[in-house]
């Protein structure tokens, strides 16, 4: 995967959701807001095989939600994956927070990771338990 095809992928997400679900979603805090919602759909009705592949796309979507709210840039990090570093002592794991979501409904939500970041980057600690997957990594 590279830095376009994440792009592309939640890209790919905007449009779905404007023709198919007849949303019209941004990369803000109503569109984490929403996308938090379709992954709990997805969760309970979809096939094990399309649960595979949502992280990429949706994650893609959350990253690019991060990225233009808080500001950041998409990195390789060797222990979790694609992230957003967004200062040299936050980075985010928005692939992996979608995984836990689609799996798990247990404190697993994408908008309460959204509204954490803002927590953190106003110096307050997270609320969450550290994630057997990494979701956000300090340095």
């Amino acid at each position: 995967m590279s830095e376009s095809h994440i792009r592309a992928n939640a890209e790919l997400v905007r449009k779905v959701a404007r023709e198919s679900l007849d949303v019209d979603v941004a990369y803000d805090e109503a569109g984490v807001r929403w996308l938090d919602g379709y992954i709990d759909n997805q969760r309970e009705n979809a096939e094990p095989d399309v649960k595979e592949r949502l992280p990429s796309t949706l994650g893609s979507y959350l990253g690019e939600c991060v990225r233009t709210t808080f500001g950041g840039d998409w990195i390789q990090d060797p222990e979790g994956g694609w992230g957003v570093r967004i200062n040299e002592k936050l980075t985010v794991f928005p692939f992996n927070k979608v995984r836990e979501q689609l799996s798990d409904s247990e404190g697993n939500s994408v908008l309460a990771f959204f509204n954490t970041i803002a927590a953190l980057l106003q110096g307050k600690p997270p609320n969450a338990a550290a994630p057997k997957r990494p979701s956000w990594k300090f340095w």
